[in-house]
């Protein structure tokens, strides 16, 4: 009987091996998925954190170069969009900013990561609140200085009535205001505008200029598409309405110019607008048209026939206790109209102190 039971077992092992295998291979397959669905999991993830990495670096890019010309003329309601701009690994970001009120706006960043062959693998969007930054209303004089201004000639004109002579401007005059205005050179009138400090205004500067004395014409100019050539550093927009409506886009430039050495040259002259701030003196000794507001620290000698000043014009007279000067034929003309225009036009955007983003999608 017992070698019959053993008969009867024979073929066990075979099964039980196959068995196994089969729960071995079950095992292995169910690792197998559990890591390729993990793998999948984290590239999506990854693709994800590089989309959300376009779209916030598309909205602090945006901030970084707020296009004033662009923006700042936005009727609230309105939307501007930007084309899309590529990053490295294959993101790109494209925005758009719509207009809130006087001094909001949205600002929505969407950010994209694709394969090789251009399909999407992951979309992500930001978006914050920015407000406008208040330069104020500028100055109440034509000129104020931090020392009793020196006048050469009986042909210099500084004059305190509002002009209303702004390129493209419906702008209708106010209050006249005085002629020059002499504060100390602390005060706070040179380093505070609006809620924008002189730092601060310097940091957003469009233009650059080392201490230098710049020999060629400031003039507006025009890239490849007709558009206001804003990179060209001897542009300074138009302040001038008889240039023809070729020009038309740069009346909407109003950079603002820092010079940052111990001091400035203007020696040849031209034109130009918004805002002019200069670390040190300065000096215009040719036909130089401006419409705007200019910030000296240090003093300001004008000896050029014909210069043209129209807005306000101040001078610290810093602590080298430099003088200011006006000689020649020399116009310094208070227009509230200059000043709007060119403050309203020059402000930047920032975000706002609290929630001001948030992930969209």
């Amino acid at each position: 009987m017992s070698r019959s039971r053993r008969a009867d077992e024979r073929g066990m092992a075979l099964a039980l091996a196959i068995f196994a295998l089969v729960v071995v291979g079950a095992l292995v397959a169910g690792a197998f998925l559990a890591g390729h669905l993990e793998q999948r999991t984290g590239r999506s993830s990854l693709y994800a954190e590089q989309a959300a990495d376009a779209a916030e670096a598309g909205a602090a890019e945006l901030l970084a170069s707020w296009d004033a010309p662009t923006l700042n003329v936005l009727a609230p309601g309105s939307v501007a969009a930007f084309p899309a701009t590529p990053l490295a690994g294959r993101a790109s970001y494209r925005s758009t900013v719509t207009r809130l009120n006087e001094q909001l706006f949205l600002v929505q960043s969407h950010g994209t990561r694709v394969d090789a062959s251009g399909g999407t693998l992951a979309r992500r969007t930001v978006g914050l609140v920015a407000r406008l930054a208040s330069l104020g209303e500028g100055p109440e004089a034509a000129l104020t200085t931090g020392r009793p201004v020196e006048i050469a000639g009986s042909e210099v004109t500084i004059s305190g009535n509002d002009s209303a002579s702004v390129a493209g401007s419906d702008c209708a005059p106010g209050r006249s205001r005085p002629a020059t205005r002499a504060v100390p050179p602390s005060s706070v009138v040179f380093a505070m505008f609006g809620d924008v400090e002189f730092e601060r205004l310097a940091a957003h500067a469009a233009i650059v200029l080392p201490d230098t004395t710049l020999t060629s014409s400031l003039r507006p100019s025009l890239d490849d598409r007709n558009h206001c050539d804003i990179a060209d550093g001897a542009n300074w927009g138009e302040p001038r309405a008889s240039s023809g409506a070729a020009l038309e886009s740069c009346r909407r430039y109003f950079p603002i110019v820092y010079a940052k050495g111990p001091r400035l040259t203007i020696a040849a002259g031209g034109r130009g607008q918004g805002i002019l701030l200069v670390a040190g003196g300065l000096d215009i000794t040719s036909d130089f048209d401006f419409s705007g507001l200019i910030v000296v620290k240090g003093g300001v000698r004008i000896s050029g026939a014909g210069s043209r000043i129209t807005g306000a014009l101040m001078a610290a007279n810093g602590p080298d206790q430099s003088r200011t000067q006006i000689a020649g034929d020399a116009t310094v003309q208070y227009s509230s109209c200059a000043l709007r225009s060119a403050l309203g036009g020059a402000a930047f955007a920032e975000p706002l102190g609290q929630r001001s983003w948030v992930q969209v999608y």
